[in-house]
C-alpha cells in the first residue's frame, strides 16, 4: 500500500497503518496488526537499508598466485558478465511494466466512449506502440460477412473495400473457428486472387477473433510487409485486449442501433414519424426566413390490407420495403421521405411547383402499382395522395399534415372500390399527461382503446401515478373536441386507465366517439408523433 502502483499512488505510511487498524479483526488478524503497529517504523528502516544500492568492487589483479597470473576467465570477467545479465534482467522487468501500463491505458480507452469510430481510431494508434504493424483492419461481422469498420496504414483502399465471407481468407477463418492465426498469408483474403487489379504488398498477418457476449462480433487483423514478422508476444498482447475490445464494440453497436431505432423505421430504413416532425420544424423555420414554399405529401396505400390477407404479412413487408426504396430513389436529394406507420408515407418537398407536384403525384401512383405487381403478380395496389403547401394551407407541422391527410382521405373516398361504402371519418388524437404537483407535461405512447363517454384505456409501458391529469384532443373533418381526465389506475408495463371529466358537449363527444373503432399508435407532438384513429 505504501508503494506506487499503476492504478494508484503510494499511500503515506501513517495512513497505511490507520487503515490496517480500521480493518483489524475484519480483514486482518488483530495479532499481526498489533505487531506491525509496534514495529512498523523499525521494519521500514531495515528494509530501506537492505535495498540501498551496493557498490561492487573489482577483484585486484595485484594478488599473487602461486601458479602464475590470474587466467583470462578469472573472476573479473565473470563479474562483468553478471552485471550484464543483471542489466538485461532489469530492462526486461521495466519493459514488462511499461507493457502492463500500456495495456491498462488501452483498456481504459476502450470503455471511454460509445462512439465506435472514435474508439477504434484511438485504439489503433495506441496498439501500434505495443505491436508494430504496417496496416490494421478491424472487421465487424454483419450477417455472414466481415465488413471493415476501421482501416489505417498501407494498402488502405484495398482493405477498406473488402467484404470477407465468414470462413474465407485469414480473417474469415478466424471468425468461423474462433481461433487466432499468426503469420497467415494476407494474399488469401478474398478479392486478391480473383481480381487482377487488386493485390497487397503485405506478407504476414496476425488475426484474433473479437468475442462478445453474443458471439463473435468481429476480427482484429494486423498486417506487416515482412514475412513471419509477428511473434508469440505480439499474439499474447492482442489476446489480452481482444475481450475488452469486443465488449466495447458490442456496446457501441447496441448504442448505434438504439439511437437509430429512435429515429428510423426498422422495416424500410426510412426516417420515422419522430424524425419527420423534427425535419418539418427545421424546414418551416428555413421557409419563414427565406419566404419560400414547402409541399407536404401524405401517401396512403389502397389495397395493402388485401395483400396482407391474401398473400401474408411477409409479402406485405416486401411491398412496403420495395415501395419505400423506389420512393426514396425517385425524390430529389434535398427532399425528405418518411414512413408515418403502417402503409402511410410522407414526402416533404421544398420549393415544389404546382406542375412538378402534379407530375410527382402521377409518378408515385405508378410506382405503387408496379411495386404491388412485382411482388404479388397482380394489379392489386394503388396510392391515395393528399398535398398541403406552406404557407397557403398551414403555418406549422400539425396543420400541414392534417390538411394533407384530409385531402388524401377525400381522394381515397373517390376510389372505385369505395363508391358504395359509407363515408368513414378519420380522427386525430393527441394525448398528454400533466403530472401533479409539478405540472410538467410528458407523452404517452401506445394504443388508445375501449373509448367511451366516461373514459378510455392507454396501452403503454409508462407508469403514471393515480390522479395525474390527462388532456385529450380529438378532431375529425367536421368536429373537434378537447377533454380532460385523470389516471384511474396504472399497471406497470401494461396500461393506464383514464377517466374522462364531464364534457360540456356530450352530444359532440358522442358523435365523434360513435365512429371510433380502435386507435393505432399515436404520437405526442412534443416528441414529434401524431395519431390515427380508425373509424368503423
Amino acid at each position: 500500500m505504501s508503494s506506487d502502483r499503476q492504478y494508484r499512488r503510494a499511500i503515506p505510511l501513517q495512513e497505511v497503518m490507520s487503515r490496517l487498524n480500521q480493518e483489524s479483526g475484519k480483514s486482518f488478524d488483530p495479532k499481526i496488526v498489533e505487531v506491525l503497529r509496534r514495529r512498523y517504523l523499525d521494519m521500514e528502516r531495515l528494509v530501506q537499508r537492505q535495498t540501498q544500492q551496493v557498490e561492487w568492487s573489482k577483484l585486484s589483479t595485484d594478488v599473487k598466485v602461486e601458479r602464475g597470473e590470474a587466467p583470462a576467465t578469472g573472476l573479473t570477467h565473470s563479474e562483468e558478465r553478471q552485471q550484464s545479465n543483471e542489466a538485461t534482467f532489469l530492462a526486461s522487468i521495466a519493459a514488462a511494466r511499461q507493457e502492463a501500463q500500456a495495456l491498462f491505458e488501452l483498456s481504459q480507452d476502450l470503455g471511454a466512449s460509445l462512439s465506435l469510430g472514435e474508439t477504434l481510431s484511438v485504439f489503433s494508434v495506441k496498439l501500434k506502440r505495443l505491436v508494430p504493424y504496417d496496416s490494421i483492419a478491424i472487421y465487424i461481422r454483419r450477417d455472414d460477412q466481415l465488413v471493415p469498420e476501421h482501416v489505417s496504414g498501407d494498402n488502405f483502399r484495398l482493405f477498406a473495400s473488402l467484404r470477407v465471407p465468414v470462413g474465407a481468407g485469414v480473417s474469415g477463418w478466424v471468425a468461423q473457428n474462433r481461433k487466432p492465426m499468426i503469420n497467415g498469408n494476407p494474399s488469401v483474403e478474398p478479392g486478391y486472387s480473383t481480381d487482377g487489379g487488386k493485390y497487397t504488398t503485405m506478407r504476414s498477418a496476425l488475426a484474433v477473433p473479437l468475442e462478445g457476449l453474443d458471439g463473435v462480433v468481429g476480427v482484429l487483423t494486423l498486417y506487416k510487409l515482412e514475412k513471419d514478422a509477428f511473434t508469440a508476444d505480439h499474439l499474447r498482447v492482442l489476446l489480452a485486449v481482444s475481450s475488452k475490445m469486443a465488449l466495447s464494440i458490442e456496446n457501441a453497436l447496441k448504442y448505434q442501433q438504439a439511437e437509430s431505432s429512435a429515429t428510423t423505421d426498422y422495416l424500410t430504413g426510412l426516417p420515422n414519424a419522430r424524425s419527420l416532425f423534427l425535419q418539418l420544424d427545421r424546414e418551416l423555420a428555413r421557409c419563414k426566413r427565406s419566404k419560400s414554399t414547402l409541399t407536404v405529401m401524405v401517401c396512403d396505400m389502397d389495397g395493402f390490407k388485401q395483400i396482407n390477407d391474401r398473400f401474408g404479412h411477409l409479402e406485405g413487408n416486401r411491398v412496403l420495403k420495395l415501395f419505400a426504396q423506389r420512393l426514396k430513389e425517385s425524390c430529389r436529394e434535398y427532399d425528405y421521405v418518411a414512413r408515418m406507420g403502417g402503409d402511410e408515407f410522407v414526402v416533404v418537398a421544398p420549393g415544389l411547383t404546382a406542375d412538378a407536384s402534379r407530375v410527382k403525384t402521377l409518378t408515385l401512383r405508378e410506382m405503387a402499382k408496379k411495386a404491388g405487381f412485382e411482388i404479388c403478380r397482380e394489379d392489386i395496389l394503388s396510392l391515395s395522395i393528399g398535398q398541403a403547401v406552406y404557407p397557403e394551407n398551414g403555418l406549422d407541422a400539425e396543420e400541414l399534415l392534417a390538411e394533407a391527410d384530409r385531402r388524401m382521405y377525400l381522394e381515397k373516398q373517390q376510389q372505385p372500390w369505395r363508391k358504395n361504402r359509407r363515408s368513414q371519418p378519420r380522427l386525430v388524437c393527441r394525448v398528454t399527461v400533466t403530472l401533479q404537483p409539478e405540472g410538467s407535461t410528458v407523452p404517452i405512447l401506445g394504443n388508445l382503446s375501449n373509448i367511451s363517454l366516461t373514459g378510455g384505456y392507454v396501452e403503454t409501458g409508462a407508469l403514471l401515478q393515480s390522479g395525474a391529469r390527462v388532456r385529450i384532443f380529438f378532431s375529425s373533418e367536421d368536429n373537434s373536441l378537447q377533454n380532460e381526465g385523470t389516471v384511474a389506475r396504472s399497471n406497470p408495463g401494461s396500461g393506464v386507465g383514464i377517466q374522462f371529466s364531464d364534457s360540456e358537449d356530450r352530444d359532440k363527444m358522442h358523435r365523434i366517439l360513435a365512429h371510433v373503432e380502435s386507435a393505432t399508435k399515436f404520437y405526442d407532438r412534443e416528441l414529434g408523433y401524431i395519431a390515427r384513429m380508425v373509424a368503423h
